[in-house]
């Protein structure tokens, strides 16, 4: 009974060791390479959250995480970073957010809503 109990034991560990390196190779690296590479030049003075007007900076930082209303994204990565500097592309996962929420009042907008017209 014992050797079966290790076989199976050798058995799921291998599937799991596979399955990770299969997630790990299906990340697009360069959409995250890039992602990272734009966030050195965030220009976030055009960024305005369209419910209160608020400013983020440079050293403002969204979470990737589980999201009920209105992402419904249950993948959350946990990677903490600049969504601005990316448009919301994340950098741990590579997720498209589509929808941001202000750091000041809490209301959720679609994330190109935030991005304002530059004038002259």
């Amino acid at each position: 009974m014992r050797k079966r109990t290790d076989s199976a034991f050798l058995s799921a560990y291998l599937l799991a060791v596979a399955f990770w390196l299969f997630q790990e190779r299906a990340k697009p690296k360069d959409a995250i390479l890039g992602a990272l590479e734009k966030e050195q030049a965030t220009d976030v003075s055009r960024i305005r959250c369209p419910l209160c007007g608020w400013k983020p900076n440079a050293s403002s930082r969204w979470y990737c995480g589980d999201c009920d209303y209105p992402e419904y994204y249950y993948g959350g990565c946990g990677t903490a970073w600049n969504t601005f500097a990316t448009r919301g592309l994340c950098p741990g996962c590579a997720h498209q957010w589509r929808w941001t929420i202000c750091l000041r009042c809490c209301g959720w907008s679609r994330h190109e809503e935030w991005y304002r017209e530059k004038k002259d």
